[in-house]
């Protein structure tokens, strides 16, 4: 698919240009997180969840049960992450039609 060249000038081309600028970083930060994720879980063998709790890098809050509040992170962030795959995969086509090549890579 041929881009499609949107004058840089403000407001509708920074507009455009920082949509797909900002579009492209949430894709690359949710890869990031999905992995980051990932790698907490790999080879822990405590109460499940409580590797995304206090004492780690997502500082996500204990609650009264241990592992319940790292359970409800790591089933939203997969939850959101398996929604934005979806989404980015039906809309990338035309998300990068409109990459003028300013976005952050």
């Amino acid at each position: 698919m041929t881009a499609t060249v949107i004058s840089n000038a403000a407001p509708f081309g920074a507009m455009t240009n920082d949509m797909v600028a900002d579009l492209f970083t949430v894709t690359e930060v949710m890869d990031r997180l999905k992995a980051a994720v990932a790698t907490a879980a790999s080879g822990y063998d405590g109460t499940a969840g409580t590797e995304y709790e206090d004492g780690t890098n997502f500082g996500v809050a204990a609650g009264d049960t241990p592992g319940a509040k790292g359970s409800d992170y790591a089933f939203a962030v997969n939850t959101l992450a398996t929604h934005w795959e979806t989404f980015w995969t039906a809309a990338k086509a035309s998300i990068e039609q409109l990459d003028n090549g300013v976005r952050n890579p």
